[in-house]
């Protein structure tokens, strides 16, 4: 299963040049097949980028749209992520955020990102899927 990062979900919706084609191209075989997750971490600052970017009025269509996807499940942070997280940022120099992504894809078994952020390349244990 494919975690998808916030910035996915960013690059599908409003980026009009090739990381957004190759973000819609994912999507779409997500959609067709391909079982992926994100987080309410991940959704929360979906929703702070839109909000932050103006884009207010689409807001509720792109969150409505991500939980009615075919094969994409929103999973919640486990409760001792934060603990856990304190170990990744600590061995991978992650900031607490992208610790806390780790953590909860470690938590449920996950090693392959969909993202645009490099620091996971950090972790040895996370493949990233370009985009």
């Amino acid at each position: 299963m494919l975690f998808l990062d916030a910035n996915f979900f960013v690059f599908a919706n409003f980026d009009l040049g090739e990381k957004g084609k190759r973000a819609r191209s994912l999507q779409k075989e997500i959609i067709a097949r391909r079982d992926a997750c994100t987080s309410v971490l991940a959704l929360d600052e979906v929703m702070w980028v839109v909000v932050r970017n103006n884009k207010k009025d689409q807001l509720k269509n792109i969150i409505e749209e991500i939980y009615a996807t075919p094969h994409l499940t929103v999973k919640e942070v486990p409760v001792l992520a934060p603990l856990a997280a304190l170990e990744i940022m600590e061995t991978c120099n992650l900031r607490p955020r992208d610790a806390i992504h780790a953590a909860t894809m470690k938590a449920f078994g996950l090693h392959e990102i969909a993202t645009d952020d490099r620091d996971f390349d950090k972790v040895d244990w996370i493949t990233r899927v370009h985009f």
